[in-house]
């Protein structure tokens, strides 16, 4: 994983009423926050600067809204911004490579921090930036571009996208190619997408990549989905390939025929700014397929707990359980 953007950082200083006036007065940062003699926290455009008196700063006051103390050991703390989903999987991150979290904390006025600490002792803390009530980007209202020439994941986001104002246009439409998805994960060509579109429209583009990952075909077609329908894009044909490798295999029963969707929504701005979502969702493969409904791998797609499969479903029924949707959930709590 990568850091994306510093939320806040800090420095130290005994005298804070001169350091006040130094940023606030000279440099005219707005004062968000302060408690006499400990500590001022200014916003300062996209981010935050706290200043601490490290005589004093060790531990939090009591008064002030409860949180791991920070900026109390090594050098000094810094704050990377971070989505929610972003924080789950810094937290996978981190363990992977033996590092404990001090905290995964949940502000009173909403939004997540986790805290951890580097080699020097340093605090390291990967937040969401409401829990500053900062300004944070939007969709609403904008002119999008889908970066896909698929026409049914471009209808499916377009309704999707409806309801919140967005103007919504199709790669394809803007004469944009489609860049080689040369990525090892759903959200590395998702984001390979979005920005190829970004950087030629202009606009901010959204582009999903999703496929279906069959367990026991140790997870394909997954990132090679739209491959297996060949370049006429024929899903009946990549239906039947799973089919047959699955009667090959001697998976016969619903236990055997386990399989989930997946979907990146990656959100890209021509200033090289990204955001990713990531949604999934469960269930058995019947055969033959069944409804005309959706697209792709669809007709053999049976959710847990529903007895139409996707290609059965009227298209709002879809959009409230889909892989595609709940991704899409997630990309609304952060962007509308």
């Amino acid at each position: 994983m990568k850091a994306k953007a510093i939320l806040e950082t800090i420095l130290y200083g005994e005298d804070i009423a001169a350091l006040r006036r130094f940023y606030e007065g000279l440099l005219g940062l707005k004062v968000r926050r302060e408690l006499e003699g400990q500590f001022v926290f200014f916003h300062c455009g996209e981010s935050m600067l706290l200043v601490f008196n490290p005589a004093v700063s060790a531990v939090k006051p009591k008064s002030f809204i409860s949180a791991p103390p920070h900026g109390a050991k090594g050098a000094g703390h810094v704050c990377f911004s971070a989505t929610a989903e972003e924080l789950d999987r810094w937290r996978d991150h981190l363990a992977g490579h033996g590092i404990g979290l001090e905290a995964d904390f949940e502000w009173p006025g909403g939004g997540r921090s986790i805290y951890c600490r580097d080699p020097a002792g340093n605090s390291v803390e990967f937040a969401e930036p409401r829990i500053w009530g900062l300004e944070r980007r939007s969709l609403r209202n904008q002119k999008l571009v889908v970066a896909s020439h698929n026409p049914g994941k471009i209808r499916e986001i377009g309704e999707l996208l409806g309801p919140y104002g967005v103007e919504a246009v199709s790669a394809g439409s803007l004469g944009l190619s489609e860049p080689e998805e040369t990525g090892t994960t759903f959200e590395a060509n998702a984001q390979l997408k979005s920005e190829a579109s970004a950087r030629g429209s202009g606009l901010v583009a959204l582009a999903d990549d999703s496929g279906l990952c069959v367990d026991a075909l140790n997870g394909d077609p997954g990132l090679h989905s739209a491959r297996w329908a060949g370049p006429s894009r024929d899903f009946a044909l990549a239906m039947r390939n799973v089919e047959e490798k699955l009667q090959a295999q001697g998976a016969t029963s619903p236990s055997l025929r386990r399989a989930h969707f997946v979907s990146v929504l990656s959100v890209a701005w021509p200033d090289g700014h990204v955001e990713n979502f990531r949604g999934e969702v469960y269930g058995t493969l019947v055969w033959p397929p069944r409804g005309s409904y959706g697209f792709g791998y669809d007709p053999m797609f049976l959710p847990d707990g529903h007895e139409q499969t996707f290609g059965e479903m009227d298209p709002d029924a879809k959009h409230a359980i889909s892989h595609r949707a709940v991704a899409f959930r997630k990309l609304v709590d952060a962007l509308f």
